[in-house]
């Protein structure tokens, strides 16, 4: 929406105003300024008159004209087409400069145009930095004030206005007008609207003489008609600047007054020429009648002997308005925004967006402001007859009531506020207040225009934009919502997350029955249901009991994809297991087989899998994870005797790794592979706690002991840590070497991660820290320092 202050001076009074004060004040109220430019004309532009006008004796597109400019007659050289005698135009004088001439800044000089001297310039709108108007110069007149020869352009209001564009939200239909925008101004500083008034037509020609209106069936527009006999017309300057502005001026006078008149109020205008209503009914010759119905698609239209016209969408026939004099008939209508939004969603039909934009949005009920508005433009720039009177067709909408409390609305603004301050500022939105016998208890009726405030969080709304959101104090969110976790939910994306990090890892997921093969389980040395929890009645032979572990299905998926020519494998399944009591565990196995990438450059003979890379690849999926010794009761054969571990997070263990078994491997005539089987419950997502870390360096220390081959690491790495030895953060195994020497001993080379949470450590520090921690593999273990 783009207004100027010379607009709204019409309907507010802005003298004493700061303009760039009230575009903030506009943007804190919900009507965001975008831009402001101030109007500004180059020195020495003044208002001239041609009083004469003769054709160049040596060019035909050119004319020499006397302009008087009050204190002297100059000589000017134009070649505009529209240039003729008695008009009024800006003169540029000499020394002006036209920062928007061809070429950029042009200064005016006396200058020789084929032998004819000039004085001066006659510019047009776009030379002067206007918007377009026209083809050719501009021409004043009386729209822009009282016109006096040699007096600065600039220093009339029009020219020396701001242009404010103004961001509206959907719901503010009310503010597609300058009036809407001066309603908003009066609220915020107090000031008081002047409203156009209706004008005395002076004549006794009525327009029931010419115009009868009749209605057919129920309708809910409403409609008001004036009739207006216009002999001679032209669009004023005023208007024409002010539509250019807006992107809406058209070569059509009478149609500019319309929208002019629309864009100033809001009220939805419209014009037809009698003489191109084709009735062929007419029981008086200068009769017309008008019948207000619904078409075939449920629009409210207008009709003669066929539709002219639909409320709310526009005109269905060419209108002329080109040859005068001309009687029209002026048309003020207003239709629900709702009931126009739902027919046009159900039947899209040709329509005109500027007119439906404003409709749909909610344009200004008040009809009467509209047409008066209107009138007095013709009233004062053209030549024309007015009928007195009018016709009418109103409906009378039901008002929007609102019953709350003003305890209601101070609750809702988050302050406690005065209930006289509350209804001031309601009252100045022009929204209607009546007290009840109780005091705290009172009815809001919005104003007609404002078709979007319908509850009394609307109307709080509509009062805290002008009291200001800044006015009311920040509290803390008082929340009492109930935590409404899905444990099961949580443990299905969990485990859908480590699916895609598997998935992202190169592996295929697989799904295998619930069912296999009892025999099979004892064949392989895994644990069985108990015969009484068994099967009562299986399938097949081959599927009679519930599984209780993943890992044989997915070793048959494997022989059976190497008989289809698959020599890799990366699969993973997550499912239920059960044990010997028939009790149900979620797991989740992987399991690989032949190589870890193809044969392909930089790996000619491709790359094997071993059983640190296959650890690693798991560990990328399920996070960190530590290797112990396996128990008894987790042997069978798919386990290879040699590499095979226990899985174990925070010493709790959580499943098992292995290498296959090479003698099962043979049987089952597949390639070398590796798997690990884990318990799905132990991997389930924890809430992560952050902890502080250091700032400064963090070193390490390498050394070497001779130790028993038969102690884990693990239990190594455990009592090492347990000591709580000053800045040691962890310790890795870094490489073993078993010497031939002596047999029960191998030399373990450890890295310790040593770092302070105070200071930078000193080598003395670091030196302590590694003695502490030789002490203890001493004492613990009967380690020894190996010398170089």
């Amino acid at each position: 929406m783009i207004v100027t202050s010379h607009l709204l001076s019409k309907f507010i009074n802005l003298s004493n105003t700061d303009i760039q004060k009230l575009c903030d004040d506009l943007s804190n109220i919900g009507l965001e300024v975008e831009s402001c430019k101030k109007i500004s004309l180059p020195q020495k532009i003044v208002v001239g008159k041609i009083i004469d006008k003769k054709p160049h004796p040596d060019a035909d597109k050119l004319n020499v004209c006397q302009v008087d400019i009050g204190t002297e007659v100059l000589q000017i050289v134009c070649g505009a087409k529209n240039v003729a005698k008695d008009q009024y135009v800006p003169v540029a004088l000499q020394g002006a400069v036209l920062p928007h001439g061809k070429g950029g800044n042009l200064t005016i000089a006396k200058t020789n145009l084929r032998g004819v001297e000039s004085f001066g310039m006659i510019c047009s709108s776009t030379e002067l930095g206007l918007p377009k108007i026209n083809d050719g110069i501009m021409v004043l007149d009386a729209s822009i004030g009282k016109l006096e020869l040699g007096v600065e352009l600039g220093t009339y209001p029009i020219f020396n206005a701001k242009v404010i564009e103004i961001s509206l939200t959907p719901n503010r239909g009310d503010c597609l007008c300058i009036l809407g925008i001066a309603r908003e101004i009066s609220c915020i500083l107090d000031l008081p609207i002047n409203d156009c008034k209706e004008i005395d037509s002076g004549v006794a020609l009525g327009v029931g003489r010419i115009l009868q209106v009749f209605t057919e069936g129920k309708i809910q527009s409403s409609l008001l008609y004036k009739v207006i006999e216009v002999k001679q017309i032209q669009t004023p300057l005023e208007i024409q600047l002010s539509l250019a502005l807006n992107g809406t001026l058209s070569e059509d006078p009478i149609q500019n007054l319309i929208e002019f008149s629309t864009y100033m109020t809001g009220v939805i205008l419209n014009a037809y020429a009698i003489d191109n209503l084709e009735i062929t009914s007419r029981t008086k010759k200068t009769e017309i009648s008008l019948t207000i119905k619904k078409d075939e698609n449920g629009f409210e239209s207008i009709f003669t002997d066929k539709k002219i016209s639909i409320i709310g969408i526009g005109n269905q026939i060419h209108q002329d308005f080109n040859i005068f004099p001309k009687t029209i008939i002026i048309e003020a209508s207003y239709i629900n925004p709702v009931v126009i939004s739902k027919l046009l969603h159900k039947h899209p039909i040709k329509q005109n967006k500027s007119l439906t934009y404003r409709t749909t949005r909610g344009s200004n009920p008040q009809l009467e402001t509209g047409i008066n508005c209107l009138c007095k433009i013709f009233s004062d720039f053209t030549k024309c007859l007015i009928y007195s009177g009018s016709q009418e067709i109103k409906q009378n909408y039901e008002d929007t009531v609102i019953n709350t409390t003003f305890s209601a609305i101070s609750n809702i603004i988050g302050k406690s506020i005065e209930k006289e301050e509350i209804a001031r500022i309601l009252k100045n939105l022009n929204f209607t207040i009546k007290a009840t016998c109780d005091d705290n208890f009172f009815t809001i009726i919005p104003p007609s225009y404002r078709h979007d405030i319908k509850t009394k969080q609307d109307a709080a709304e509509e009062f805290l934009r002008i009291y200001g959101i800044e006015n009311i104090p920040s509290i803390p969110h008082n929340s009492n919502d109930k935590v409404n976790s899905n444990l099961r939910y949580m443990q299905y994306k969990n485990q859908r997350n480590l699916a895609s990090r598997a998935l992202a890892m190169g592996f295929i997921e697989t799904m295998h029955y619930l069912f296999y093969q009892k025999e099979r389980l004892e064949d392989l040395g895994y644990q069985v249901l108990k015969d009484a929890l068994d099967l009562k009645n299986p399938i097949t032979s081959e599927l009679n009991t519930l599984r209780t572990s993943l890992i044989p299905a997915m070793l048959d998926s494997i022989q059976r994809n190497k008989n289809f020519g698959y020599k890799s494998m990366k699969i993973f399944e997550m499912g239920s297991v059960y044990d010997e009591n028939r009790q149900e565990k979620t797991k989740i196995a992987f399991m690989v087989n032949g190589l870890k990438e193809n044969e392909i450059y930089p790996y000619p003979k491709g790359s094997q899998w071993d059983f640190y890379k296959f650890a690693q690849t798991i560990s990328n999926i399920i996070g960190s994870f530590e290797l112990a010794p396996l128990s008894q009761k987790d042997l069978n054969k798919t386990l290879h005797p040699f590499q095979s571990a226990a899985m174990c997070i925070n010493g709790e263990k959580i499943g098992i790794i292995s290498k296959l078994n090479p003698i099962l491997e043979k049987e089952m005539d597949i390639y070398e592979g590796f798997y690990c089987e884990i318990d799905l419950d132990a991997l389930e997502q924890k809430h992560i706690i952050a902890k502080e870390f250091s700032k400064y360096p963090l070193s390490f220390r390498d050394l070497t002991i001779l130790i028993d081959e038969e102690i884990p690491f693990a239990k190594i790495k455990n009592k090492i840590l347990s000591a709580n030895i000053l800045n040691l953060k962890n310790i890795y195994p870094l490489d073993l070497y078993k010497s031939d020497s002596n047999k029960n001993q191998i030399a373990l080379s450890i890295r310790m991660f040593i770092q302070s949470m105070q200071n930078t450590l000193t080598e003395e520090d670091l030196t302590c820290v590694v003695e502490e921690v030789l002490k203890i593999l001493k004492d613990q273990f009967n380690a020894m320092l190996k010398e170089s």
